[in-house]
């Protein structure tokens, strides 16, 4: 993706945030081979909307020049507001002159073209040859500047930095996102990994699941068919709902649903819990 094409994404990232809805152009992403299945899994992972738009938009700033083009079309039918503002940002951009870099003499490096030409004397042939370090003069500071080194250290003793604008924040939290999958995966005791889950277990964990439960059913291979069918069997009890989609699954997966199966499956989906309970026999 060009870099005045990024600019644009983090200058609307409030907007994008809060209008976006991710599973309403991930199908076009995908046709037109900007995401693949395992992006969509990331992004559905992410527990609130907010979230699935960041890192949406986290892996769309890594793909190829075709991506904003595509990204435009993705959102033109549903979010017009949005696809107005992003359009007419690409093209203020591109009619903005580039900055030709200043041009310097072939024979001249980058720190001599600094620099004031002085011719240099040279030494009479009867006249001793000084050591360079004795003959060179130091220059004073300039009144208002500063070496480097004291810069970075009155800065750190002061122990204030530069505030960040709003672009560096959403590029330093875009950064963070791309690494929000990584963590230590909880090692399941031998014993009890492939021991086949309990209706107890899965009892227990639809108690400490939330609204995420819908995302999971999908990322456990169940259809939004299924989840719309456990929800109409119990309209009034997500609890139950969440039993039922679990229940779903470890009959589908037979011998297979097993301890260490599950705990593996809810980390690759992100869930935050503490699944030391899974592994408890009594």
């Amino acid at each position: 993706m060009e870099e005045r094409h990024k600019k644009i994404l983090k200058k609307k990232y409030k907007d994008l945030t809060r209008d976006l809805r991710p599973d309403d152009i991930m199908d076009h992403l995908i046709q037109e081979d900007v995401f693949d299945f395992n992006d969509i899994e990331l992004v559905r992972a992410q527990k609130v909307n907010q979230l699935q738009v960041e890192k949406l938009l986290s892996i769309l700033l890594t793909r190829g020049p075709r991506a904003f083009g595509v990204f435009l079309e993705s959102i033109e039918e549903r979010y017009p507001w949005l696809h107005k503002d992003l359009k007419k940002a690409d093209e203020e951009s591109a009619r903005q002159p580039q900055q030709p870099a200043p041009k310097q003499d072939e024979n001249t490096s980058t720190s001599d073209a600094r620099q004031p030409f002085q011719e240099t004397e040279k030494p009479s042939p009867n006249q001793p040859l000084i050591p360079e370090e004795q003959t060179c003069v130091k220059r004073p500071p300039q009144p208002g500047t500063q070496t480097r080194e004291k810069a970075v250290v009155q800065g750190t003793a002061g122990g204030s930095e530069p505030p960040l604008t709003d672009e560096e924040k959403v590029t330093r939290k875009m950064g963070n996102m791309q690494l929000s999958n990584q963590h230590t995966r909880f090692e399941v005791p031998p014993k009890v990994d492939s021991n086949r889950v309990t209706e107890k277990q899965l009892n227990a964990l639809a108690g400490k699941l939330g609204h995420e439960w819908e995302n999971l059913a999908i990322h456990l291979d169940l259809s939004k068919a299924d989840v719309d069918r456990f929800k109409a069997d119990n309209p009034y009890n997500t609890r139950s709902q969440i039993f039922s989609m679990l229940m779903a699954w470890r009959a589908r997966r037979g011998g297979a649903a097993t301890v260490g199966t599950l705990i593996r499956s809810l980390e690759d989906f992100g869930v935050g819990l503490d699944l030391k309970f899974l592994t408890q026999t009594s």
